[in-house]
């Protein structure tokens, strides 16, 4: 009996010692960083021979080359609104998945600085049959409805700021279950973030549908609204969060990330430089 205690006491702490350990440790150690997305381009998608690809994988990759880690990246696919319950239950090590910057959220999860602007875009029917190219349009008519994915809260209150009520907006789970609501008529537009509308677009390759085009952005307080977003990071792991916002800022800051935004779309007024920060947003 006393060596049976002996050794469950010899497991647990040995249980412990692992889950204990930080990312930083780990990472330095070699050991594998899992990545939780929901598959959205072109910030992170998976390839068909199963590797990641996308904006965040490669600035990704760049930051981690420069904190001298060749941990491999692994792929931990969810639901948009489930990466930030994934990310706490430690089913993954960081979210790289258009996660914007909010005040709320900057109290459940540690964010690096800011990598990317996003404005808001619609995908409609071909030829736009309701003439959707603003939320004022939206909120003119009761009967139109608005799709998105579940989990993207900010961008539906750019909407509702705007006027669009509640009962206006759907949501659903993934790219595909929207795109074919628009199709069939369920919603008459898919919002979503301009330069991944354009890709889902792109890859999608459908002559039904097209981005509303022009579209007037929400104006909140006087000022264009926009989504700011980064990766995301456990709380415990702000020590990671440190090395690695020193080595992304020299990236954004030096021009060095316009070489890995353009081939996805971005242009330099879709980067940000190092302002506003991080800080500015969680306040």
């Amino acid at each position: 009996m006393l060596r049976t205690t002996i050794l469950a006491l010899g497991l647990l702490a040995s249980t412990v010692g692992v889950a204990s350990a930080g990312l930083m440790e780990d990472a330095k150690a070699g050991k594998a960083i899992r990545v939780g997305f929901a598959e959205q381009e072109p910030f992170i998608v998976t390839g068909p021979n199963g590797q990641l690809t996308g904006y965040e994988v490669d600035l990704l990759k760049a930051v981690l080359s420069k904190m001298n880690i060749n941990a491999k990246l692994e792929a931990v696919p969810t639901q948009f609104g489930a990466l930030i319950p994934g990310l706490q239950a430690k089913r993954f090590d960081i979210i790289a998945s258009d996660l914007y910057i909010r005040p709320d959220r900057c109290k459940l999860v540690a964010f690096a600085e800011p990598t990317h602007f996003v404005n808001d875009g619609l995908i409609v029917k071909a030829g736009n049959p309701k003439g959707i190219h603003s939320f004022q349009d939206v909120a003119k008519n009761p009967l139109l409805k608005i799709g998105y994915l579940v989990g993207g809260g900010p961008i539906a209150d750019h909407a509702i700021a705007m006027g669009v009520t509640k009962e206006q907006l759907v949501t659903l789970p993934d790219i595909v279950s929207l795109l074919a609501a628009v199709k069939t008529g369920r919603v008459d537009a898919f919002l979503n973030p301009a330069v991944t509308t354009q890709s889902t677009l792109k890859t999608a390759n459908d002559p039904t549908i097209e981005r509303a085009m022009p579209f007037q952005q929400a104006i909140i307080d006087g000022k264009t609204v926009q989504g700011i977003g980064s990766y995301a990071f456990r709380l415990e792991d702000k020590d990671f969060v440190t090395e690695f916002d020193k080595h992304l800022l020299s990236i954004l800051k030096s021009g060095e990330v316009l070489k890995i935004g353009e081939p996805y779309g971005f242009t330099k007024e879709d980067i940000p430089s190092g302002s506003p920060t991080t800080a500015d947003l969680c306040k």
